[in-house]
């Protein structure tokens, strides 16, 4: 995958996130997001699926979609950061 795909993918993530995730991404990795991110996104990615779930199951459309967004985007940029 190239750089620039990463970066994308990088900005579209960081634009669904909450900011206290995104704050413990700054922690971890300063101001790139890379490879050592990839047990945050991971338990992220699982979160977010347990609350997609909930979320159908419930009726909040709305937040349904937010989540599979989400979990799109983050299975995508977990295979770039695997990559390398």
């Amino acid at each position: 995958m190239t750089v620039d795909r990463t970066h994308d993918l990088i900005d579209r993530y960081i634009g669904l996130e909450s900011v206290e995730v995104l704050d413990e991404l700054l922690t971890v990795c300063g101001a790139d997001i890379d490879a050592r991110a990839i047990p945050l996104l991971k338990r992220r990615l699982g979160d977010e699926k347990g609350q997609s779930s909930e979320h159908r199951v419930q009726g909040y459309t709305r937040m349904a979609e937010k989540s599979a967004q989400m979990i799109a985007c983050l299975t995508a940029l977990i295979a770039a950061l695997e990559e390398g």
